[in-house]
């Protein structure tokens, strides 16, 4: 099956991202470090996650959070999933805590669903099971999170998470808490609360998610653009690059490379330019990754 790229409903479009439904290769790969949580929806086959020293399976759907380092994950071939990444400070536009509460970790369909969806989920999953078309499972899988949303409705216009435009980062957080008309420490913790960790940390993931979507993107194009792939890959494209995004030192470059995607620019140029199969999160269509993840990158 092809990947899919697939836009949010209206009634959802102001606090999820574009879904993307893909078959994902089967073996071990790394998964890099996320800023905002994501919904993880297994529409078939099987995926396990290195947790407490040994591998877990996870469930059909998932609540991810945020996370600041690498995970361990295996997939069996052909695996079809569902993913869908929430937009800066909208979770509780959906479900009843923060970003923060599930910072490093995950919840399951259980824990953040009432009882009626988590019936009306296991409905289409028995449905296409009996031979149903995957798009019916997605649109009720949309249909779930819009009741989800409607349900919400109310109870966020007094418990709404801290929302920032995309140029957030131009500001310090006293100039923000001044435009917001609260405290510098009540910013700090509504940031903490909104974005699953402080702003400082935050801003050091920010930069370099935006340089790997960038280099990700500058080698999908050319992809797209040459039929020898394997020569664009430029020598100092990671210096060229790493100096836009603010690195000037290569022990830092490197340093925050391996803690957020587990690998050098070296390995991780590799695997990109060889289509490495391991590396699929980072072989997705240039004009896509905006749309997955949003101006910030993974």
């Amino acid at each position: 099956m092809e990947d899919l790229l697939i836009p949010p409903p209206p009634a959802l479009a102001d606090c999820l991202q574009y879904g993307l439904l893909k078959t994902l290769p089967g073996g071990d790969y790394l998964l890099p470090a996320g800023l905002h949580p994501i919904f993880l929806l297994i529409l078939g086959g099987g995926i396990q996650v290195w947790e407490d020293g040994r591998f877990q399976p996870m469930p059909v759907l998932s609540l991810c959070g945020g996370t600041r380092s690498i995970r361990r994950a295996r997939a069996e071939p052909g695996t079809r999933i569902l993913t869908l990444s929430l937009k800066p400070g909208r979770l509780p536009c959906l479900v009843d805590f923060p970003a923060l509460e599930i910072m490093e970790g995950r919840v399951e369909a259980m824990d953040f669903l009432d009882p009626g969806s988590r019936a009306g989920l296991e409905a289409a999953f028995t449905q296409q099971a009996e031979g149903a078309a995957e798009a019916r499972l997605v649109a009720a899988f949309f249909q779930l999170l819009t009741v989800c949303r409607q349900m919400r409705q109310e109870i966020r216009k007094s418990s709404a998470d801290l929302i920032l435009p995309p140029d957030w980062a131009s500001l310090t957080p006293r100039s923000w808490a001044e435009r917001l008309g609260i405290g510098q420490r009540q910013f700090e913790r509504r940031f903490l609360a909104s974005y699953g960790q402080s702003l400082r940390s935050f801003h050091r993931q920010t930069r370099t998610s935006g340089l790997v979507m960038a280099y990700t993107m500058h080698f999908s194009r050319c992809h797209q653009d040459s039929k020898h792939f394997a020569d664009t890959a430029l020598p100092d494209s990671w210096a060229a690059l790493a100096a836009d995004h603010g690195y000037y030192d290569q022990a830092h470059l490197h340093h925050d490379l391996q803690q957020f995607t587990g690998h050098t620019p070296g390995q991780l140029a590799a695997g990109i330019t060889a289509r490495n199969p391991a590396f699929w999160p980072y072989l997705v269509a240039a004009d896509s990754l905006p749309r997955l993840f949003g101006p910030s990158g993974y």
